[in-house]
């Protein structure tokens, strides 16, 4: 009897140790063997990039294992387009690690519990979809989207916790025109967007120039990021964004509060300030630094009403040297349930973006390489 249940033993561990060594497909709860519904063009479409990736264990197949590799794969069938490649980038870091926030968000920073670990840093190479039929190999074309890590990494993912994968791109030669969309797929809830009114009348930088606009770009949600863009702000321009949530009281009075002198009036009541640069065009945009309104992921702050409005640095336009965009009043939308366990956040411009441009209900489609 004893013979018999310790060869029973014996059986069932070397099962389960097989079974640990395979590979892990997420999202698990999806069906791997076809192709899936959904693309997202980051990183590989963009010359700096910066994505994170959070799946659950229920979306992992497995909370505890030892990961040794990563695979992504194309989105297709699709004809070979553009360029065949192979594109260079010249840094590319894979990290890893898990994290115990409730839900992710914007601030990249603020999504991570505890550090990730580096387990690629260095050049790579890789090539566009090469056309073949759907579903896409793992790894793409000469194995260019595999990424084999420098050591094992054990992961434990907590309960109500996150695997989390980090891709960080620098220098990708991209021509941007070719293939390079990863599989993925789409799922509901997440930060659902909101919407912004203008209202007033803005000032310009000079009496030839046209007045200075506001608006926003991104997404205007709990757990999301929208940046407030401007045009007209002159080359260079040091602007001060401002943030209230008056705009019939300010520091000088009533508003609006016209600057003696001028046809430039203060719409609402600078609560917070911060400081953006406009680019070569004088423009404000998703690019910028300084200008992203990041919401926590916490559905308390749906329906929150922020009034928005920008100053410039403009010598000579006035005598106090300033001019002020119209105003804009945005309201916070939801954020709604997840209906998978998938999420990501990303930005489109750069490696070490502190602020996501986007953050969406996803699921890359990842093989894990496990022992």
């Amino acid at each position: 009897m004893n013979t018999a249940t310790n060869l029973f033993a014996c059986c069932l561990c070397v099962a389960t140790s097989a079974l640990a060594q395979g590979p892990l497909l997420l999202p698990a709860s999806t069906n791997l063997a076809q192709e899936l519904p959904n693309y997202e063009l980051q990183p590989f479409a963009s010359n700096d990039a910066r994505v994170q990736m959070f799946y659950d264990a229920t979306e992992v197949g497995a909370s505890t294992f030892t990961a040794t590799e990563l695979s992504l794969r194309y989105d297709g069938p699709i004809p070979p387009v553009g360029s065949p490649g192979p594109f260079q980038i010249q840094q590319m870091e894979v990290l890893i690690g898990v994290s115990t926030v409730a839900m992710p968000g914007a601030r990249f920073a603020d999504n991570l519990t505890q550090p990730l670990t580096t387990v690629f840093s260095g050049s790579k190479t890789y090539y566009p979809d090469n056309g073949s039929s759907g579903p896409q190999a793992w790894g793409a074309t000469n194995d260019s989207l595999r990424y084999v890590f420098s050591s094992p990494v054990a992961i434990t993912i907590p309960t109500g916790g996150w695997l989390v994968v980090e891709l960080r791109m620098r220098n990708n030669n991209f021509l941007g025109y070719a293939h390079t969309f990863l599989d993925g797929v789409a799922t509901t809830g997440g930060p659902i967007d909101g919407s912004a009114a203008t209202f007033g009348q803005g000032c310009a930088i000079a009496a030839s120039a046209p007045a200075i606009t506001i608006g926003t770009a991104g997404k205007r949600a709990p757990g999301a990021a929208h940046f407030v863009t401007g045009q007209n702000l002159g080359a260079g321009s040091a602007t001060l964004v401002m943030f209230g949530l008056d705009t019939t009281q300010g520091p000088f009075g009533p508003l609006p509060f016209r600057l003696p002198g001028t046809q430039c009036d203060l719409l609402i009541s600078p609560d917070a300030q911060v400081f953006a640069m406009a680019n070569g065009n004088g423009e404000l945009n998703n690019a910028s630094l300084g200008n992203a309104f990041a919401v926590p992921a916490n559905p308390i702050f749906g329906g929150l009403v922020v009034h928005q409005q920008l100053a410039v640095l403009a010598p000579g336009a006035n005598s106090f040297g300033a001019a002020f965009s119209n105003a804009q009043s945005v309201t916070f939308g939801t954020l709604d349930p997840l209906g998978r366990g998938t999420v990501i956040a990303t930005n489109e411009f750069a490696a070490d973006a502190p602020v996501a441009t986007q953050v969406r209900p996803f699921g890359y489609a990842l093989r894990l390489g496990t022992l």
